[in-house]
């Protein structure tokens, strides 16, 4: 008996060390791509987000997957833009909603209620937490970065 344990036992250690899911790293809140990868920002071309201000959804023909998340585009020049600098277009804390990261949560972050700022794109659960952002960005940017660092492979759950 104590041979199966034991044998049981290591067998499970690769598992209990595997890296987490793209869903606790990237929000990836709204289903399957077509690609069979999940879809962040609700399938939201971040190029036009970022370049236009406009959060229009992309389709799944040009479509690109980083970190196992998959994002859509709007056009072949808009994806090959987000291929060229993906760092440039990815949202803060993997989409998450930015003031929720500062208070040590997950929730889903709405392309609809995005700020940029010094270059960056960060996503809102909604209107009042990206407000609260808003009162003081360079402060709430600091704390969602630090607790970014230690919720980043937590699953969503566990928070």
């Amino acid at each position: 008996m104590k041979t199966f344990a034991l044998t049981a036992l290591i067998a499970a250690l690769p598992m209990l060390a595997a890296p987490a899911f793209a869903a606790d790293e990237v929000n990836v809140s709204n289903g399957i791509s077509a690609g069979g990868a999940p879809l962040a920002v609700h399938g939201v071309d971040l190029v036009t987000l970022v370049r236009d201000g406009n959060p229009v959804e992309g389709f799944a023909n040009y479509s690109a997957t980083i970190d196992g998340a998959s994002y859509y585009f709007t056009s072949e020049e808009n994806l090959k833009e987000f291929q060229s600098e993906p760092a440039r277009y990815l949202p803060q804390h993997g989409g998450f909603c930015s003031y929720g990261v500062a208070v040590g949560k997950k929730f889903d972050g709405d392309p609809d209620k995005y700020v940029l700022a010094d270059g960056k794109l960060f996503l809102f659960l909604n209107t009042a937490t990206r407000d609260k952002f808003l009162e003081d960005v360079t402060g709430t940017t600091a704390t969602a970065d630090g607790n970014w660092a230690k919720i980043k492979h937590v699953a969503v759950g566990d928070l």
